[in-house]
This record gives C-alpha cells, sequence and structure tokens, in this order.
C-alpha cells in the first residue's frame, strides 16, 4: 500500500488513493456502523453496567453468586471502553491508520484486540464460574459444601489473569510501520499484520483452540447448565405448589408463584438463544479475518454485524436485569431514591420490598436461586 522513495523511505497512499482502491458502499457502511450504531449501543452498555455495580455493590447484594456477577458486570464495562478506540479506529483512519505518535499506533497494532477481546473472554468466563456454581447448589443441594471454583474472591481475580495470559499472542498479530505523506513530510505511522506470524501453523491452531475455549464450548456448556437448572426448577415449584395448595396458599399467591416460573423460564430460553445468536458470527470472524477478506464489502457488512451484535450482548445486561428480577428492580430502586425518600421521612430508613409468596419451610432447592444465563443474570426467589 505505499511506494518507495529514492531514499528508501515509504511514501504513503494520500486518502483519496485508499478511497479509490476500496468498495464505495464501504465509506457510508463504515459511517453508521461505527459511527452511530456501535457508539449507541455502547452508551447504553456504558450506563446499564454502571447502574450494574452500583446495584451488584448493595448490602443485600453479598453472596457468592453477586461476586461473579459484579466481575462479569466489570469485565463487560471495561470492553465496551476498549471498544470505542475500535470503533473510532475504523471509522476514521481506516484499517492501516495514519497516526502522528508511535504510543498511539502501538495500541492499535499490539493492545486493541488483546485488551477487548481478553475482557470479553473474562465475563464468558465469569458467566460459566457463576454456571457450575449455581447448576450444583440447584441440581445438587447439599453435595458440596464450599464453592466447587474454589473461594470466589480467588477465583475472580485468577479468571482475568488466566484470560489474558491465554489472549497474550494476539499481541504479535499486527506491527507498526512507518511511512512519509511526501519526500520530506513529517514521518507517520500505521498498521500492517504480520504475515509471517499469522501464516504460522501455530497461530493456525491457536485462533481456532481460542474461539473453542471462548465462544463454543461455554455456548454448549452454558445452554446445557441452564437447561438442566430450568428443569429441576420447575419441578421444584411444582411440589412445592402441591404441597402449598394444600395449606393456605390463595389463588393470587398461586398465580404469582406461575409468573415467576414463567419469567425464569422465558429468560433462561430467550437469553441463551440470543447469546448463541449474538456470539456465533463472532466465531466465524475471528477464524476468517484478514486484509484479503476485508477489501470485500460483503465481508465487511459480516464484520459490522458481528461486532455490533457482540458489542449488544454485553451492553443490554441491566435492561434484562430489570425486565425479569423483582429483587433486582427493588434494589435498584431503593438505591437511587433512598436520598429522597431518607429526607422526606425525617431519616428513617426505607423498609425492604419482600415477596408475598410464602416461604415453606422443606424445599430442595436455596430460598434464593441466583440463575446464570449466557449472556444475562437474574436473581429468582423461589
Amino acid at each position: 500500500m505505499e511506494t518507495l522513495n529514492v531514499s528508501g523511505g515509504r511514501i504513503c497512499f494520500s486518502q483519496e488513493d485508499l478511497e479509490i482502491l476500496e468498495d464505495p458502499r464501504t465509506p457510508t457502511l463504515r459511517r453508521i456502523s461505527y459511527g452511530i450504531v456501535l457508539p449507541a449501543i455502547c452508551c447504553l452498555g456504558i450506563i446499564g453496567n454502571m447502574l450494574n455495580l452500583l446495584v451488584l455493590t448493595r448490602r443485600n447484594m453479598r453472596g457468592t453468586a453477586y461476586i461473579y456477577m459484579r466481575g462479569y458486570s466489570v469485565a463487560a464495562l471495561l470492553a465496551i471502553l476498549f471498544c470505542i478506540p475500535f470503533a473510532l479506529r475504523v471509522f476514521i483512519h481506516k484499517e492501516t491508520g495514519r497516526w502522528n505518535n508511535w504510543p498511539q499506533a502501538f495500541y492499535h497494532a499490539h493492545l486493541e484486540l488483546f485488551l477487548g477481546n481478553g475482557c470479553l473472554g473474562v465475563g464468558v468466563m465469569m458467566l460459566l464460574a457463576l454456571t457450575v456454581e449455581r447448576y450444583v447448589s440447584v441440581c445438587h443441594p447439599g453435595q458440596h459444601t464450599r464453592p466447587l471454583c474454589g473461594p470466589p474472591h480467588l477465583t475472580v481475580a485468577l479468571i482475568p489473569l488466566a484470560t489474558f495470559l491465554v489472549y497474550l499472542p494476539s499481541v504479535f498479530r499486527s506491527e507498526v510501520t512507518t511511512c512519509f505523506l511526501t519526500s520530506e513530510g513529517p514521518l507517520i505511522y500505521q498498521k500492517r499484520e504480520n504475515q509471517s506470524f499469522l501464516h504460522s501453523l501455530f497461530y493456525q491452531v491457536y485462533k481456532v483452540v481460542l474461539e473453542i475455549v471462548f465462544k463454543i464450548a461455554p455456548t454448549i456448556l452454558l445452554a446445557g447448565f441452564n437447561l438442566r437448572i430450568m428443569v429441576v426448577y420447575r419441578r421444584s415449584c411444582e411440589r412445592r405448589r402441591r404441597m402449598t395448595l394444600s395449606r393456605t396458599m390463595s389463588n393470587d399467591e398461586d398465580s404469582r408463584t406461575f409468573a415467576e416460573e414463567r419469567r425464569l423460564i422465558l429468560l433462561l430460553g430467550s437469553t441463551s438463544i440470543l447469546f448463541l445468536v449474538c456470539v456465533s458470527p463472532m466465531v466465524i470472524l475471528n477464524v476468517t479475518l484478514s486484509e484479503n477478506n476485508l477489501s470485500y464489502f460483503s465481508y465487511q457488512v459480516f464484520r459490522a454485524l458481528a461486532n455490533l451484535l457482540e458489542v449488544l450482548n454485553y451492553s443490554i445486561t441491566f435492561y434484562i436485569y430489570c425486565l425479569f428480577s423483582e429483587d433486582f428492580r427493588n434494589t435498584l430502586m431503593r438505591t437511587l431514591q433512598w436520598p429522597w425518600l431518607k429526607s422526606g421521612q425525617g431519616g428513617r430508613k426505607v423498609p425492604m420490598k419482600r415477596s408475598p409468596l410464602a416461604r415453606p419451610t422443606t424445599t430442595t432447592t436455596p430460598p434464593t436461586t441466583a440463575v446464570a444465563t449466557p449472556g444475562h443474570l437474574a436473581r429468582v426467589s423461589v
């Protein structure tokens, strides 16, 4: 993409030359996808995950499940933040970039994908660890007195270290090159793929294994565990319904139990499908991404769609919480309204709203079950 001048230094192509080489529809696609839609999704995700952390750090959110939920929210928030410079680079600087300073070029060449994909991988592992713990507590109650994945705080600390270590080879997939705008112009830094590394046998195997470990296998495991949780929870509700209906439960309370069960089933089913739809395109993209493929407009459309879907999956968690979890909504309302309510009630503490459902003394599941879905979480009273 450059020509050689007399002194041996490369002269950069002008912006007009680069636009002539690409499909005329690509700039419009880039402007809509990375200049409008992706920033809007990122704004929703940043606000949502910050509110997630605000709620999940409340006093009544101190269980093991909420440790993993906080870890997931932090990873999702960081991944969305790292997505912003990626979107700006694609929108403004295209694929190779044209920077006046070396640190900025170094970030986009070596750290951009490493940090963004690493945070997404951390989020997936947090969800997987949480789902395993919930599966054990719901489907095999009483068999494990300690968390199966180890001390939660230690696990939350080790997951990022292990994940970023696995993603470390992606640092070397690109390199920084230099060129001149004119024969006597200023030095410009650009990003270029490290072809020798990308075509090595190690990287060809590595990128496939990476997608299996962080995309395909977690999707299968999360779907399987959540399906089992859903079946066991439904059976537990049915047994509890038969026990309580013969005692004092009213029709109104019974309808609330049915409504809660429906919410959980809809949550697990819909979000499992959503996660599969949002993650599958990214698996294909990461395996096939190359400068040669990026020259095709159809591949650019597929790439934009895959990026938008993955960011969307990590941006709507808060809104799923609010839609399906009554406990989460109540905690959010108490947290946001606390200063005004306290001053309006003479400094008295706002009472916690409790579920109107009767709590049986004998049950096959814990009093509260934090259910993990492949991209979303919900705390369900059972």
